[in-house]
C-alpha cells in the first residue's frame, strides 16, 4: 500500500519524502521503534522538506508478538513524528494534512480496551504489563490506541486550530503481494475467504492511494478527525446498528 501511495502522489505532483528502516532505499533512513530513531527521523524530515511540509501519512507498522517493538513502532512511531512535525505542518498555514492508516481495528472483535486506554494517556509500561499474557493483540491494541489519539487530538487547537487535518483510514483486505501469498495457503486462504465481501471483491493497493489522496488535498478541507473504511462493506455488514450513536449529554 506504501508504494501506491506515493506513487499517486507522486502523479498528482507531491515530492515525497519516504521513511523507512536504514539501507531500504527510502529518503530518510530511521528505526522508528526507538525514541533516538524517532527523534533522528524528524531532524531528518525536517532537514529533507526545506523549510515546507504540507502532509503526513502515517503508514508503518508491524505485527508480531514483541509488544515493546509493535508499541515504539506503531504507537509512538505515529504520535512522536506528528508531534515533532506539528510546527512544520503548521507553517503551511491552511493546507496541511494528516493522515494515519489503522489497519483491520474496525472489524477485529473483543480488543482488550484497558491497553487501549493506557497506551492512548502514554503510559507503555501500564499498557505492556497488561498485555504480559496476551501479546497477540499487541498490533490491534497499537492501532486502535493510535486511532483514539488521532480522534482526541483532532479538533484541538494544536491541530485543527493550526491548519492542520487529522483523519485515518482503516482498510481490509487489499490485494497486496502479501495477501496473493496468503491466498496460496489454505488455511489462511479459507479464513480470508470465509469473511464477507459485500461489493464482491478485494480492494486494491490503488483505491487506498486514491483515497489517501483525497484526505491529503484541497478537497477533503472540512474532513477532520474521521476514521474512514476502505473495506467493500465489512464493517458495515458487522456492525450495520452501532453507528450513528446517540449522542448523549
Amino acid at each position: 500500500m506504501g508504494l501506491a501511495i506515493r506513487r499517486r502522489l507522486e502523479e498528482t505532483g507531491h515530492r515525497v519524502i519516504g521513511v523507512d528502516l536504514p539501507g531500504h532505499g527510502a529518503e530518510v533512513g530511521a528505526d522508528l521503534s526507538s525514541g533516538e530513531g524517532r527523534q533522528a527521523a524528524v531532524a531528518a524530515i525536517i532537514a529533507a522538506a526545506d523549510g515546507a511540509l504540507d502532509g503526513l501519512v502515517c503508514n508503518a507498522g508491524v505485527d508480531i508478538e514483541n509488544v515493546e517493538l509493535v508499541f515504539g513502532v506503531n504507537f509512538w512511531g505515529v504520535v512522536d513524528l506528528l508531534t515533532g512535525l506539528q510546527p512544520l505542518l503548521a507553517r503551511t498555514g491552511t493546507g496541511a494534512a494528516v493522515v494515519n492508516v489503522s489497519n483491520s481495528i474496525h472489524i477485529t472483535p473483543n480488543i482488550p480496551l484497558e491497553p487501549v486506554e493506557a497506551l492512548t494517556e502514554g503510559n507503555t509500561t501500564l499498557a505492556q504489563s497488561l498485555l504480559q499474557t496476551r501479546p497477540q493483540f499487541a498490533y490491534q491494541v497499537s492501532k486502535f490506541a493510535v486511532a483514539r489519539w488521532l480522534r482526541r487530538q483532532a479538533a484541538t487547537e494544536m491541530w485543527a486550530g493550526s491548519g492542520i487535518t487529522l483523519n485515518g483510514i482503516c482498510p481490509g483486505a487489499v490485494m497486496t503481494d502479501l495477501l496473493k501469498k496468503d491466498l496460496k495457503d489454505p488455511r489462511k486462504r479459507d479464513a480470508i475467504l470465509g469473511l464477507p465481501r459485500p461489493i464482491g471483491e478485494f480492494a486494491t493497493p490503488e483505491a487506498v492511494g486514491d483515497l489517501v489522496e483525497f484526505l491529503l488535498s484541497p478537497r477533503a478541507r472540512f474532513v477532520v478527525g474521521q476514521l474512514i473504511m476502505i473495506d467493500g462493506g465489512q464493517e458495515a455488514y458487522f456492525r450495520r446498528d452501532e453507528l450513528p450513536l446517540a449522542w448523549r449529554r
